[in-house]
């Protein structure tokens, strides 16, 4: 097993995976300005196992770049399909995968590996979303530590890719990391992400990193990455310590450049939109226009006139209607 992981400079910048937001575009934009890893947006375990899905290899060419793009196409659930489809330039991309049964894990990973080669399998045990974690998904797994380690030696045994987990400090008590990465590595993780807040904080309140210090000392040969509450590059250096690296996650909304040690100027700024945009439209076509609205929100707040071009925003269906917006800019 090649273990990427372990041979990144350190400190390691993951860009933390975030649904409705970390597609390919966006992951590919963050690679350009830094990240050294990325990751898909959450994708069902399950949907892969009961659905049918195939791999094309196409190419988009961007300015003088040829970009390859491993478009994954479902059969009947083309949304799976683009939650798992990457760019070539993004690796080393990792697909997160959440569910709860060891056996659909098993064949979801087996899959993946075979036909989608990524560069790792990251299993969500972190995310705190209500829908996610009603059906024990996600963060609730946190109070299942025996079906945790089920899962991971599940996935173990069907890839040779690397497999972390991305998870939180507990569900209510911040000390329960301090038992559960231990009882996550002992089933076979190749390194852990952890949210500085329990599931019951959800995003409130300050990230307490305390104990994801303490999992390093206790598992010094584990790859161990913080989370939460990092907005730079220099916080992310002043905030790593011990740690292996750092995610960071709601800071790169409207900047994926925070990888990076500037900011973009307006001229800049502006060509950035539109190349972001015209991923998305390679990728996705029109409809991923409607989703790229909540991004282009992101990236107006630093013009002039920001309130009446978020009315425009909203509204974009078209690359017509993104340059005529830029125009405005």
């Amino acid at each position: 097993m090649n273990n990427f992981w372990k041979d990144l400079k350190r400190p390691i910048k993951v860009l933390a995976p975030m649904a409705g937001y970390t597609d390919a575009a966006f992951r590919l934009l963050a690679r350009e300005f830094g990240a050294d890893v990325v990751m898909t947006e959450l994708v069902s375990a399950d949907a892969i196992a009961y659905g049918k899905y195939s791999v094309l290899s196409t190419q988009y060419t961007a300015g003088r770049k040829i970009l390859k793009f491993n478009r994954v196409v479902g059969k009947k659930n083309q949304s799976t399909g683009d939650l798992l489809s990457f760019f070539e330039h993004e690796r080393p991309v990792v697909v997160q995968l959440f569910g709860k049964y060891p056996a659909k894990f098993a064949k979801a990973v087996k899959w993946i590996s075979e036909n989608l080669k990524p560069d790792g399998i990251d299993i969500n045990m972190g995310c705190p979303a209500r829908k996610v974690v009603g059906s024990d998904h996600g963060a609730a797994l946190i109070k299942y530590p025996e079906l945790a380690a089920e899962i991971i030696q599940a996935v173990k045994e069907n890839t040779n890719l690397p497999v972390s987990v991305k998870t939180r400090l507990g569900w209510d008590d911040p000390a329960t990391i301090l038992e559960f990465a231990p009882a996550l590595y002992k089933a076979g993780i190749d390194a852990i992400i952890i949210h500085g807040r329990t599931y019951k904080q959800g995003f409130k309140g300050e990230a307490d990193w305390t104990n994801i210090y303490k999992v390093k000392e206790i598992l010094p040969e584990l790859v161990v990455i913080g989370n939460g509450g990092v907005k730079s590059v220099e916080g992310l250096k002043l905030k790593v310590k011990n740690l292996d690296g750092a995610a960071i996650g709601q800071a790169a909304f409207g900047r994926p450049w925070v990888f990076s040690d500037h900011d973009l100027d307006k001229a800049k700024l502006k060509r950035l939109i539109f190349r972001h945009a015209e991923l998305v439209f390679a990728t996705k076509g029109e409809h991923g226009l409607i989703e790229f609205r909540k991004h282009l929100l992101k990236y107006l707040a630093g013009f002039d006139g920001a309130k009446e071009l978020r009315k425009e925003a909203v509204i974009i269906q078209s690359m017509k209607d993104i340059r005529e917006l830029i125009k405005k800019l």
